[in-house]
């Protein structure tokens, strides 16, 4: 098992002082390129058919930024589909990139609509460390796609904190929801069905302290309860991927423990976004 990663910050938002862009392919005006952008996952960006030069796009980070998680959170990519992503420090010149993907399977191998039921389906790439890089470019192949358009509801171009140590023994991912259940006078049983959420509970132990305080604390500290971030419990195995990675916040802020001497301890608590 390789060690959990924090996709964070997320470089591809607005942030306070760099504004990346989006731009290429060909995208509903009522539904733009920029909506991957926006925090809500509902919010898409719709292509006006499906065909490739109008299901890709490029991000322009305006300067070369360390960058190590790649994801579309949330998308409506058909079985078939695939997508290829390259990194570049001149914008329109992929032909000799910095970092390229290669054409990949967007569905992991084996899975179908009733095995993803009530999951919020989502691609995520890790590089195998840190790539330093301005432009990004997402080329989508889904001309299959039986809606007619392409529908994505998020993107994550994510630097990465990897911790020195992973998580301690006992980590544990679940699930949560507000579905509420009322009981009739007769007897039975309605319910008020809601979402499905992921969670993660964990401890990251015995951390030095500059990484402590420059990652951890201070991730907190700017990410706060509402700040999200993309979650990675196990980079190295993909055929688990798509269900143990996930767009989340922090549940609530953490103190920083000091057990020994320049070392440290961190519980954290994460709930997905929907």
């Amino acid at each position: 098992m390789a060690t959990m990663v924090f996709g964070w910050p997320i470089v591809s938002d607005r942030g306070v002082i760099h504004y990346p862009t989006l731009s290429g392919g060909s995208w509903q005006a009522a539904l733009p390129l920029a909506n991957l952008q926006d925090r809500a996952l509902a919010r898409v960006a719709r292509s006006v058919n499906t065909l490739a030069s109008s299901t890709q796009f490029e991000a322009d980070l305006k300067t070369a930024r360390p960058v190590r998680v790649l994801a579309l959170p949330r998308h409506a990519i058909s079985f078939t589909g695939t997508i290829r992503v390259r990194a570049s420090n001149t914008a329109g010149n992929f032909a000799s990139p910095l970092y390229d993907t290669g054409t990949v399977n967007v569905w992991p191998a084996g899975i179908d609509a009733e095995k993803v039921e009530g999951i919020n389906l989502g691609w995520t790439h890790v590089t195998p460390a840190p790539l330093s890089a301005q432009y990004w470019l997402f080329e989508i192949s889904d001309a299959g796609n039986t809606a007619g358009y392409l529908d994505i509801g998020r993107l994550v171009i994510a630097q990465g904190w990897q911790p020195s140590i992973n998580m301690q023994y006992g980590a544990k991912l679940g699930l949560e929801t507000a579905t509420e259940r009322e009981v009739t006078d007769g007897g039975a049983a309605v319910y008020s069905r809601r979402a499905t959420r992921r969670t993660a509970m964990f401890t990251l132990d015995d951390l030095p302290d500059t990484e402590a305080l420059e990652s951890g604390f201070d991730m907190q500290r700017i990410a706060g309860t509402s700040g999200q971030l993309m979650f990675v419990f196990d980079p190295a195995d993909t055929a688990q991927m798509h269900r143990r990675s996930f767009l989340a916040v922090l549940r609530e802020l953490s103190a920083l423990d000091h057990p020994y001497f320049n070392r440290n301890s961190i519980p954290f608590g994460l709930i997905e976004e929907l």
